[in-house]
C-alpha cells in the first residue's frame, strides 16, 4: 500500500482482512480485480464505460450533472464535503472519510472499500 495507513474505528489495520492494492490503474479489493484504464473500468466482468457525464454499468444509465448524481432513481447529492446517499451521510474532509459512523482515512489514491 506504498506506506499508506488506513485507520478504521481506532484500529490501524486492514478491516476484516480486506486487501486494497492500488498501483497506478490497478486495484484489488477482496480478490476482485478492478482495472481502470482511461474511461474504461472492468469490475468482476462488468464493463463500466465512462464518457463525459455518462456512465453505463450493466445497462444502468448513471447521469452526473454538477453536484447531482442520479443512479437508478437514487438521488445522490454531493455538496462540498457532504455526500448524502439514500439517507447515509458520508463526510469527506481532506484525507478523512466518515461513512455511517466508520472513520475511514484516505491517503492519496488509496481508499478503504467495504
Amino acid at each position: 500500500m506504498n506506506g499508506a495507513k488506513i485507520l478504521v474505528n481506532g484500529d490501524k489495520s486492514l478491516v476484516n482482512g480486506v486487501k486494497i492494492l492500488v498501483d497506478g490503474a490497478k486495484r484489488l479489493v477482496n480478490g476482485d480485480k478492478r482495472l481502470v484504464d482511461g474511461a474504461k473500468r472492468l469490475v468482476n466482468g462488468d464493463k463500466r464505460l465512462v464518457d463525459g457525464d455518462k456512465t453505463l454499468v450493466n445497462g444502468d444509465k448513471r447521469l452526473v450533472d454538477g453536484d447531482k448524481t442520479l443512479v437508478n432513481g437514487d438521488k445522490r447529492l454531493v455538496d462540498g464535503d457532504k455526500t448524502l446517499v439514500n439517507g447515509d451521510k458520508r463526510l469527506v474532509d481532506g484525507d478523512k472519510t466518515l461513512v455511517n459512523g466508520d472513520k475511514r482515512l484516505v491517503d492519496g489514491v488509496q481508499r478503504l472499500i467495504k
